[in-house]
C-alpha cells in the first residue's frame, strides 16, 4: 500500500472518530440535567435529609449508649448510625428518624428520576 493511501485512510478514520465523538457523547444531555430544577431539588433533598438524618441518628445513639460511645461509633463504627432509625422505630415507636432518612432518599431519587426521564424524553 502506498504511503499517500495510508495517510488518506488515517485522515478519514480521524475525521470519522471526531464525528462519532461529537454525536455520541453524553455531555449535552447531562448539561441539561444539571440545569434542570428537579435535579437541583433532588441534590438539595439528598444533602438536607442526609445531614438532618445524621444528627437525628447521632442523637438516638447518644441517648442509648452515651456521648462517648456515640462519638466513637460515629468515627469507627458508622453502621451503628444506619441501625439507629430502625432502633428508634422498633423500640421507641418513633418513626421520625426513619421518615427523614429513608423518606429523603426516596423523594430525592424520585425527583432525580423525573429529571432524567424528562431530559431524555425531549430528545
Amino acid at each position: 500500500m502506498s504511503e499517500d493511501k495510508q495517510k488518506e485512510i488515517i485522515e478519514v478514520k480521524e475525521v470519522e472518530a471526531e464525528r462519532i465523538n461529537r454525536e455520541e457523547t453524553f455531555r449535552p444531555r447531562f448539561k441539561r440535567i444539571r440545569l434542570s430544577p428537579l435535579f437541583l431539588i433532588s441534590i438539595l433533598i439528598y444533602i438536607i435529609s442526609g445531614i438532618w438524618g445524621l444528627f437525628i441518628c447521632f442523637t438516638v445513639v447518644k441517648d442509648v449508649f452515651g456521648p462517648i460511645i456515640a462519638f466513637l461509633g460515629l468515627i469507627f463504627f458508622p453502621f451503628i448510625l444506619t441501625l439507629a432509625p430502625w432502633y428508634a422505630a422498633l423500640a421507641n415507636h418513633d418513626f421520625y428518624p426513619l421518615l427523614i432518612v429513608y423518606g429523603g432518599i426516596i423523594l430525592g431519587t424520585l425527583c432525580f428520576r423525573i429529571a432524567i426521564r424528562s431530559t431524555f424524553k425531549n430528545q
